[in-house]
């Protein structure tokens, strides 16, 4: 391919991409091999939907204990200490924030 094409502006290369994009391949029947297949898989029993909550659950206190051991909690509070009353309600207000989006992608993933 030479520039051009590779920036969109070659008439010759959108032509040929014009005439595959509308080439289309006949449809090959596989006389109901896949409808089979399909039927003979396992339906999702609502145990492995409860083990798949369990570990999004698990998957999201990790990634909590993780943040929480490497966040410096001693230099924040040390800085807290010394502003004002409104620090400890932002870094309260951060917690609780990214408690509800937690919470809020669990219960999305659910659904």
């Amino acid at each position: 391919m030479n520039d051009s094409a590779l920036k969109g502006k070659d008439p010759d290369f959108d032509a040929w991409l014009g005439q595959q994009l509308q080439f289309s391949e006949p449809y090959l029947d596989n006389d109901g091999f896949c409808e089979q297949v399909m039927a003979q898989l396992p339906a999702p029993s609502r145990r492995s939907e409860r083990r798949a909550t369990r570990v999004q659950y698990a998957a999201v206190v990790v990634a909590s204990a993780i943040v929480a051991c490497l966040f410096p909690f001693d230099k924040v509070l040390t800085e807290a200490a010394q502003q004002t009353i409104s620090l400890y309600s932002l870094i309260g207000m951060g917690m609780l924030g990214s408690l509800v989006v937690m919470t809020g992608g669990i219960v999305a993933a659910r659904r």
